[in-house]
């Protein structure tokens, strides 16, 4: 059965700027009608002050993040600003997250892996194991985005270069080292891209390798509804499924060849996205 995960990512910036827009209202001695009027206009005004305020805090932030460092040491409040700034992002698009499995979750650090069906995928992902930490390996072009960037390199977002086998080879063994340490946990997208529908595209095995080194169990996660995000928010509600499918034993992953544990990995997948649910 799944379970409806609540979002209240939103409900501080209405709360405060109903504060600022009554005090404002009770000061300047609105009544009446004149009341009503102005605390809407106060309260908007306010909701978008909050916003100009937050995008120029994470400026400021990011200004001090140097992007080519490494970020081996842990970051507890890039990682809450990060989940925190997942669950505006859903809240904002109007998705409601319903999940299924969460007792699957391996009580040790684990790679994570997941079909790719939208860029909201790592974002639904990462706000609801945010308790987790989980760090996500991605395409390069998202660490390039300008201040977003340089904060997800500090929560130890890990770009990798598919292109380039000695610097995909760095990512790898740097998200080995995470979990060997005890760090965290990886979510890699075995597809390699975004499909966008039930057929999975063809896995990039060597993702799998990552759990061979780290000597540690892959858990298998089946996400749906993520492709109609982007044409439906903010106008409509988007239901967003995820299952967390299986478990692949450590013991299990290291007497196996990175197709066959791809293989296994499909066969997980396929069972959840042929069911009609």
């Amino acid at each position: 059965m799944y379970q409806t995960v609540r979002n209240r990512s939103l409900l501080p910036w209405f709360l405060i700027s109903a504060a600022l827009a009554a005090a404002l209202c009770l000061l300047l001695s609105y009544r009446g009608w004149a009341f009503a009027g102005m605390f809407a206009l106060f309260g908007l005004a306010a909701f978008v002050a909050l916003w100009l305020l937050f995008a120029l805090f994470l400026a400021v932030l990011a200004a001090c993040i140097d992007p080519s460092e490494p970020q081996r040491e842990d970051a507890p409040f890039f990682h809450r600003l990060v989940g925190y700034g997942m669950g505006l992002l859903l809240a904002l698009g109007r998705v409601r997250v319903h999940v299924r499995g969460l007792e699957r979750l391996p009580q040790q650090r684990f790679l994570l892996v997941c079909n790719h069906r939208s860029g909201y995928d790592p974002i639904a992902l990462g706000w609801l194991l945010r308790r987790d930490k989980v760090a996500f390996v991605s395409k390069p072009e998202n660490l390039r985005i300008p201040v977003v960037g340089r904060i997800l390199h500090r929560d130890r977002v890990m770009a990798i270069d598919r292109e380039n086998d000695r610097t995909a080879l760095k990512t790898i063994l740097f998200a080995v080292d995470l979990i060997r340490r005890g760090a965290s946990s990886v979510g890699i997208f075995p597809e390699g891209t975004r499909g966008g529908g039930d057929e999975l595209l063809p896995f990039r095995n060597g993702a799998f390798k990552i759990a061979q080194r780290a000597k540690c169990p892959v858990l298998v996660a089946v996400i749906r509804g993520s492709e109609q995000i982007r044409r439906r928010a903010p106008w409509r509600r988007t239901e967003l499924w995820l299952d967390f499918v299986s478990v692949l034993p450590a013991e299990q992953v290291a007497q196996l060849k990175t197709n066959e544990i791809g293989d296994k990995v499909r066969t997980c997948m396929t069972s959840v996205l042929s069911a009609d649910c």
